[in-house]
């Protein structure tokens, strides 16, 4: 297991000792949701640079598990190796794919823009999986689990299939245990993009699928690359997979009220900082006068 498995592991298990003692907190605010692709203030990448947000703390590939070669932080596609059958890259966001991916299915570069990697097949050696993880902070009251109602939702595009968890259970080398997904594997997902919507309430519209903590979160995407080969496959060629992850429609919410997307954070702090500025300088100017 790598150091970022480890310490994924280390923040989980920290996750469910604070369950066990049953403390709970109030939710005030998300930070840290960050697109695919982009930097600290929501601006786009460019290929072949290192995404800092997400990284891929699992991997299973070329029969290996727990494989080294495609851990660390994810890279960004470059446009001229987009799948012609994936999805686009939005104005917000850019496909991604774990360190070690290639430019062609044999031969070419690593860690370059590249999207070719391992995976042929849904069961047998040939398979392949990797764990993207977006480490988040929920600010708030106290500590433990968030008792007040939290909602974010995501647009996802994946090459072949992808399942989703928040704060997984992880297995003891690491890597996700199924049993706690939120609903089942989305299948087919390179070129139809799905909304996903997480809360841990129930209105009636989106059902209560997840949990959240005071603190640092994880969000959790694992990618299985089939190469829409079902079954078990004697293929063993590098194929295209990566995974796009931006928000449409309705934004994070606490307790009904919305939180602002990332990119809008510097903006709205430098706004408010302004006003703050400027009240100060009149009250200095109207107690001189």
């Amino acid at each position: 297991m790598n150091r970022m498995s480890k310490n994924l592991l280390f923040g989980v298990c920290l996750l469910v000792s604070t369950f066990g003692v049953a403390r709970a907190g109030t939710a005030t605010s998300v930070n840290g949701l960050y697109y695919t692709g982009t930097n600290n203030s929501g601006g786009l990448l460019s290929g072949g640079s290192q995404d800092s947000h997400w990284s891929v703390t699992y991997a299973t590939a070329n029969g290996v598990t727990d494989n080294s070669t495609y851990q660390g932080n994810a890279y960004v596609v470059s446009s001229n190796y987009i799948d012609g059958g994936w999805a686009p890259n939005t104005t917000t966001a850019r496909w991604i794919v774990p360190p070690g991916a290639r430019t062609a299915a044999t031969g070419g570069t690593s860690n370059t823009g590249g999207d070719f990697l391992p995976g042929n097949g849904t069961t047998g050696t040939n398979t392949a999986s990797y764990v993207y993880t977006l480490a988040f902070t929920i600010a708030g009251t106290g500590t433990g689990v968030a008792t007040n109602q939290i909602s974010i939702t995501l647009t996802l595009a994946a090459d072949d299939q992808a399942s989703i968890y928040v704060n997984p259970t992880l297995n003891a080398n690491g890597s996700v245990n199924s049993s706690s997904r939120l609903g089942s594997s989305i299948t087919s997902a390179w070129n139809n993009t799905r909304s996903i919507t997480l809360q841990n309430y129930d209105d009636g519209t989106h059902a209560d699928n997840a949990s959240f903590v005071i603190g640092t979160n994880y969000l959790v995407i694992q990618v299985d690359n089939t190469n829409s080969l079902i079954g078990s496959s004697s293929a063993t060629a590098l194929n295209p997979s990566g995974l796009l992850v931006y928000q449409v429609g309705t934004a994070t919410l606490v307790s009904g009220k919305p939180i602002p997307e990332v990119g809008a954070w510097l903006p709205l702090l430098g706004a408010l900082g302004l006003f703050c500025w400027r009240r100060f300088r009149l009250s200095k100017l109207s107690s001189i006068a």
